[in-house]
């Protein structure tokens, strides 16, 4: 049974490189686990009934300038998290097949 889920194991992962190097950030925790996202959102601004004078409008304009730039700072962090979370995986995937390697060797 266990030379069946080993072999099993070893065919999932031939694709993987046995020398594999992976760059990047990471997200992963010592002791407390894999961690959410911790980007903030940003809210968007209140549009009012109406603008009854020119100050109005720049001011809600202003408010929609300043989120659409934190927008893309929460765009930002949402993709580097991502792009963290992908380089964890490479790395648990190259340690997974070391050690079945290692098993087979």
């Amino acid at each position: 049974m266990k030379k069946l889920i080993l072999t099993s194991i070893v065919i999932l992962l031939i694709p993987l490189s046995v020398y594999a190097v992976i760059f990047g950030g990471s997200n992963l925790e010592l002791i407390v686990g894999y961690p959410s996202c911790n980007c903030i959102k940003p809210t968007k601004p209140f549009k009012p009934y109406s603008f009854n004078n020119q100050w109005e409008i720049d001011y809600y304009n202003m408010n929609i300038d300043s989120y659409n730039s934190q927008f893309q700072q929460y765009l930002s962090c949402i993709n580097e998290y991502v792009e963290n979370a992908n380089n964890d995986i490479k790395i648990i995937k190259s340690k997974i097949q070391e050690a079945v390697d290692e098993a087979n060797y």
